[in-house]
C-alpha cells in the first residue's frame, strides 16, 4: 500500500466498513502460508536440468571439438585439474574463488566420474545454485570427465578459518 494511499484514507476519513475490508484483506495476505525454500533441492532441480539439456542432440552438436572422452583424451584427470577449474569459480557475494573460500571439502575421482563434496558459507547462500551448477560445468568441460556430481555438504559448517591465507588478508582478517 503506498503512501499516497494511506493520506487518502486519514484524510477522507475512511469508513468504518471500509476499514474492516481493508483490514480482513491484509490480514488473509499476511496469513498466506510463506514457502520454505529448500537450498539442495534446487541445486539438484538445476543439475538435473542441465543434464537434461547436455542429453540432447542441440548440446551434443554444441559442444566443443576440443573436448575429448576418457578413452582418447591421453592425460589423467586429477584432483589438482579439477581444482583449478573450480579456482574460476567464483562466490558473487564475495570476490573470492570457491577453492580459496575453503568451499570445497573433497573430490573422488573413479574412471572419467567425479563427485565434489563442497559446502556454502551459509545454508541459506541465495548463490548456492548459482555456484554449484558452474562447478558442475567448468569441470565437465576437462578432457577425461564423463560426468560430474555435485554433493553439497554442511558438516563440519563453512567458517572463515576454512579460506586460505591469500583469501584471508585479501578481506583484511589478517
Amino acid at each position: 500500500m503506498g503512501i499516497g494511499n494511506m493520506l487518502s484514507r486519514l484524510l477522507n476519513n475512511e469508513s468504518k466498513a471500509e476499514k474492516d475490508e481493508r483490514l480482513k484483506t491484509s490480514i488473509q495476505e499476511v496469513s498466506a502460508e510463506p514457502k520454505e525454500i529448500n537450498t539442495e533441492n534446487n541445486v539438484e532441480q538445476v543439475l538435473s536440468k542441465e543434464q537434461e539439456y547436455s542429453n540432447t542432440e542441440v548440446a551434443k552438436e554444441a559442444e566443443p571439438a576440443n573436448k575429448q572422452s576418457s578413452s582418447d583424451a591421453g592425460g589423467k584427470v586429477t584432483e589438482g585439474k579439477i581444482l583449478e577449474v573450480l579456482s574460476e569459480v567464483y562466490d558473487p557475494e564475495i570476490p573470492i574463488d570457491i577453492v580459496n573460500l575453503g568451499l570445497i571439502y573433497g573430490i573422488d575421482i573413479e574412471e572419467g566420474k567425479v563427485l565434489i563434496s563442497m559446502t556454502m558459507t551459509a545454508p541459506g547462500c541465495p548463490a548456492s545454485t548459482q555456484i554449484a551448477g558452474e562447478s558442475k560445468l567448468v569441470v565437465e568441460e576437462i578432457p577425461g570427465v564423463d560426468s560430474v556430481d555435485i554433493d553439497i555438504v554442511w558438516d563440519p559448517p563453512w567458517d572463515p578459518s576454512k579460506m586460505s591465507e591469500e583469501a584471508q588478508q585479501s578481506m583484511g582478517m589478517i
